[in-house]
């Protein structure tokens, strides 16, 4: 009875934020194989993952500022697009400059998409439901994390590290699609429980 309040979106919004933590975990348990695929020194391999945490960091404030102005809903979507054509191109990788530019544009899109998941969420659940859907997105962090290396490591040892990325591609497309469907659409001075 109760699973039938959540509706749709809080497991588009679970599923958006797996993508994202992933996605991350999946750069961890393939450096090896990405080192070796691009010819990348350290140097240039650490900035693999310098780019999108510097991406990421930098601009979450400012993604977060904007869904408020401009909707979440708006910015969840743009935040998918965004991420998935930043994961297109990596997985498309032929050098150390186009993966570290890409992986800039992904932490771009994963700095709108974050914070739009949990202002959606909070938009969306009120009351016990919203305590719930909390606790659900916090362990989806631990359990994204813990799957993120499991499944790397399988996709980096049977197919080719450019699979991990490929794969976030039809689901960013569907997520789009059900987002566009399910989600509704906030204004800014949608929240009136304060804080």
């Amino acid at each position: 009875m109760e699973k039938q309040k959540y509706g749709m979106v809080l497991p588009i919004i679970l599923l958006s934020y797996f993508m994202i933590i992933l996605d991350n975990s999946i750069i961890f348990t393939s450096t090896v194989k990405i080192a070796a695929d691009l010819n990348l020194d350290p140097q240039a391999l650490s900035w693999v993952s310098n780019a999108y945490a510097l991406t990421f960091g930098g601009f979450l404030l400012l993604g977060g500022r904007a869904g408020d102005l401009f909707g979440r809903k708006r910015l969840f979507l743009i935040g998918l697009v965004v991420f998935s054509l930043g994961s297109l191109l990596v997985g498309i990788s032929t050098g150390a400059t186009m993966i570290v530019t890409t992986r800039a544009l992904q932490g771009l899109g994963s700095a709108i998409l974050a914070p739009a998941t949990l202002a959606l969420l909070m938009d969306s659940y009120t009351g016990p439901l919203r305590m719930r859907a909390i606790a659900a997105y916090g362990a989806t962090a631990g359990i994204g994390s813990s799957f993120g290396l499991v499944i790397g490591g399988l996709i980096a040892s049977w197919f080719s590290w450019r699979d991990g990325f490929f794969l976030n591609v039809p689901v960013g497309i569907l997520l789009f699609i059900l987002a566009v469907r399910y989600i509704k659409v906030t204004t800014r001075h949608h929240s009136s429980s304060g804080g």
